[in-house]
């Protein structure tokens, strides 16, 4: 490292240890200012990796150290964190991953700087001598917290739980929803071959890339933005194109749907800024919608809408392969605390559907408690109400398999060979009588 540049490993660990003390990946990102693009993007491939690894990392750090480093205040055990996943996990040459990680220790940690050292050295000779062994690398531990996988064994059996597992340490392909079909095959014709692209229904094209999503080729055209394969199937999920509304609407991939798909869009959050990210990328992709801020267990627009959908705050556990900060910050209270706000927010959302209109319940959670559940009881609240069963005609033919037998769709990390997020969805008929 040459006199003056910022270290970037020890900008990752930096990232690191701020997400250990609560603040999410997206909010930790600062902590890579400073550092050029190509560093930057190597140093959240650290803090990534070692997210989505995190148990295995921890089981290596306690076959050797007796006493483990503190956490706090000083970042030597998050160092000592992103020295071991160079070495077992991102196939960085021992010399590299080993001196660049000492040298980034700073003042506030030197005292554990001969000890890091000594790991990362001693590491380095076991996987020089036995570069396969599972008693070095732990392949066969679950990166998960018990409770979560322990949620995932019972509701959807342990091999399927195993294979989720697997995919949410896979770094994520990237999927663009594009305004027409045309559009997307368009682009795949013209770009696909430089993006590793493949095209998994009109609209979409998955690709490889990690680099920022506004250098990717017609950005600035707007014919496409970033949507998960799974988050673009509630909004296509509409019988009519009609008057909708959209809540819990920011960032907008879907309020973006709806609006190219033919509805007349009014899109409600509680968050001035995210609304402002909205109308930023509506403006960009060439989308219309009606902004409302607004909190909508108080809001009262004195209307109804004949499409209402809500994609309710959630665990968000679904989308882990993206966020694996997700599954250091949760726990099994937090999802149960948030059904009586899901329910309360169906009720609403019920009130504000036209009689014979459409509502459709989504979350990014793979928890039955936020899905199945929370879909079961409100049937059961609301006696003018019609299930409406989600067909295979309507979503993409690989994921016919996300489809209930309750004709709610399930999607799962492990229904497509790169994953895909976890997404439930429900669908009601609101009666007229």
């Amino acid at each position: 490292m040459s006199k003056g540049k910022k270290s970037l490993r020890r900008a990752a660990a930096n990232m690191l240890a701020t997400i250990e003390r609560g603040k999410t990946l997206d909010e930790a990102g600062d902590r890579l200012e400073g550092l050029d693009p190509r560093d930057a993007g190597f140093a959240r491939a650290i803090v990534l990796t070692t997210l989505r690894r995190r148990r295995q990392i921890e089981q290596i750090m306690s076959d050797r150290i007796k006493k483990p480093i503190p956490r706090r205040p000083h970042i030597a055990n998050a160092l000592l964190q992103v020295g071991i996943v160079q070495l077992c996990f991102m196939d960085v040459a021992p010399h590299a991953a080993i001196n660049e990680t000492v040298n980034a220790v700073g003042k506030p940690e030197q005292m554990y700087r001969g000890l890091i050292n000594g790991v990362l050295r001693n590491l380095a000779r076991a996987l020089e001598d036995k570069p396969d062994d599972p008693a070095i690398k732990q392949p066969d531990r679950i990166n998960l917290p018990d409770w979560l996988a322990d949620s995932w064994q019972t509701q959807y059996g342990a091999d399927a739980m195993a294979q989720i597992a697997d995919r949410l340490l896979q770094t994520p392909p990237l999927d663009l929803r594009f305004s027409t079909p045309e559009d997307a095959s368009d682009w795949l014709t013209n770009y696909g071959a430089d993006y590793n692209a493949e095209q998994l229904a009109p609209h979409h094209v998955r690709i490889i890339y990690s680099s920022a999503v506004d250098m990717l080729p017609e950005y600035d055209r707007g014919t496409w933005w970033i949507q998960d394969i799974a988050a673009q199937l509630p909004a296509q999920l509409f019988p009519e194109k009609a008057d909708t509304l959209d809540l819990c609407a920011a960032p907008g991939g879907k309020t973006m749907q709806l609006s190219h798909l033919g509805h007349d869009v009014s899109a409600l959050d509680i968050s001035a800024s995210r609304l402002s990210q909205l109308s930023q990328n509506l403006k960009r992709c060439g989308a219309k919608a009606s902004l409302i801020e607004a909190d909508l267990t108080t809001w009262e627009p004195g209307q109804q809408w004949h499409n209402v959908l809500l994609d309710a705050p959630c665990s968000a556990t679904g989308t882990l392969r993206r966020h694996p900060d997700i599954a250091l910050h949760r726990r099994a209270s937090h999802i149960e605390g948030r059904a009586a706000l899901q329910d309360s927010l169906l009720d609403r959302a019920f009130e504000l559907t036209k009689p014979g209109g459409t509502l459709i319940y989504c979350v990014c959670s793979l928890e039955a408690q936020e899905g199945e559940e929370r879909a079961l009881a409100f049937s059961q609240r609301q006696a003018q109400l019609a299930p409406m069963p989600i067909l295979p005609t309507e979503i993409p033919a690989l994921l016919a398999a996300a489809i209930t037998k309750d004709g709610q769709l399930r999607t799962r990390p492990d229904l497509l060979p790169n994953g895909l997020d976890g997404f439930f969805v429900a669908r009601w008929r609101k009666l007229t009588g």
